[in-house]
């Protein structure tokens, strides 16, 4: 544990980067890449170093020392920005394969180094970079091409290879680098395309949820979230809080019952059934933290919050509504009373007085006396009839105006 912790300490995509971009995948990569491939390299060599020491080689094995070593502090020094250490443990691995190469021959393991430090540095480099790798292994079989033709110094490779072998081995070499480089670049191309588009997704997704997550909290409407199975509250606006009187710690100890009264809560037990499995609209009652009670109509919508299924409350307050529906009805009862006034008290006396004058006027040298009479008392009652509307009306309007103040 202590081991990788070092590594991740001195490994850092926060650490100093001058040459060229790397994508952070690519530095946890080129991190984990040495914290577990020192170790195999490690347990790989030894094999090779004691059969150089038991055949009296001892060059070779102090070399193998001093490169560890030198490896070593070159990956723990933490003063070397992070893009130049990349670049000289690479310089170091190819000064391995070549030393590998020219001293232990085609059965070491150089050429298998050159070939992993290809798919390496495709990996842990940019692409143009990836390239770079692969001109480095055309020059050095290239450069091992022009020492076995002009013998220019005793290598083991010449008692394996001569030219014409040798190019074509490292042809082989070659091509077998191009080849991994194309693929993997291009594979790594696609993989970067996509870290870009999950990384606009996430972008769109934070706005998204920091959006609702605005409206949610501004919402002038109290809103609520509970969740399903247990009904506790998991989420609460600050107009809900307002409005019930309860603080957010309070809430978030409460379940949706306690906002409930008593003789309801088999009927919310009822909705509780309803909406497991869908949505609900409807008309309840609720209380507040004095317990008054007033009338609420709720909205509620499916949603999961940290993976737990709950549901979305939109708790509007309709007292106001129902009471301008029961003032309306009222007035409209009203209109009914004096509709009715209006053809009963209203008509009667008023028929009697155009009865009456059509009699006057048919006989007016009569004696018109109990006519008169008759006139005056239907008079008296229409006039009552009116009083009576009019007072009425009085009323209602006196009743109307104390209910829009309230």
């Amino acid at each position: 544990m202590k081991y990788k912790q070092l590594f991740h300490q001195v490994i850092r995509y926060e650490d100093n980067i001058s040459l060229f971009k790397i994508d952070i995948w690519r530095v946890n990569l080129f991190r984990e890449t040495l914290i577990y491939g020192l170790p195999v390299s490690l347990i790989a060599i030894i094999p090779l170093l004691v059969t150089e020491i038991e055949g009296g080689k001892i060059l070779f094995p102090i070399f193998n020392i001093v490169f560890i070593m030198s490896f070593m502090g070159l990956v723990l020094n933490r003063k070397i920005e992070l893009d130049y250490k990349m670049v000289f443990v690479v310089a170091i691995l190819y000064v391995v394969a070549v030393i590998y190469l020219f001293f232990v021959g085609a059965e070491g393991p150089g050429s298998i180094y050159l070939l992993m430090i290809t798919v390496f540095s495709a990996m842990i480099f940019p692409e143009r970079m990836a390239y770079v790798s692969l001109l480095i292994n055309i020059l050095i079989c290239v450069g091992i091409g022009l020492i076995l033709k002009f013998n220019l110094f005793p290598t083991p490779l010449s008692d394996s290879y001569d030219l014409s072998l040798w190019l074509a081995y490292s042809g082989n070499l070659i091509f077998v680098s191009f080849i991994s480089i194309l693929m993997i670049t291009n594979v790594l191309n696609g993989f970067e395309k996509t870290i870009a588009k999950e990384g606009v997704l996430v972008k769109k997704l934070d706005a998204s949820e920091k959006h609702y997550r605005n409206v949610f909290d501004s919402n002038p409407v109290p809103m609520y979230i509970f969740e399903l199975r247990t009904g506790n509250f998991l989420k609460v606006n600050e107009a809900a809080v307002e409005k019930y009187g309860y603080s957010l710690e309070e809430f978030m100890k409460m379940n949706i019952a306690d906002i409930r009264p008593a003789d309801e809560i088999s009927k919310l037990m009822d909705i509780f059934s309803t909406v497991r499995t869908r949505e609900y609209t409807g008309l309840i009652t609720h209380k507040n933290k004095k317990g008054d009670l007033f009338p609420v109509e709720i909205d509620t919508n499916i949603v999961t919050v940290d993976g737990v299924e709950a549901r979305l409350v939109l708790s509007t307050d309709v007292s106001e509504r129902l009471n301008y529906v029961r003032m309306i009805e009222r007035q409209n009862q009203d209109l009914k009373d004096i509709a009715w006034i209006q053809s009963h008290m209203v008509r009667a006396p008023l028929t009697n007085i155009m009865s009456l004058t059509e009699l006057m006027l048919q006989d007016p040298q009569s004696d018109q006396t109990d006519m008169l009479t008759m006139l005056k008392d239907s008079t008296d009652k229409l006039n009552e009839a009116i009083e009576s509307i009019v007072k009425q009306a009085e009323q209602n309007q006196v009743t109307t105006n104390e209910k829009q103040h309230s």
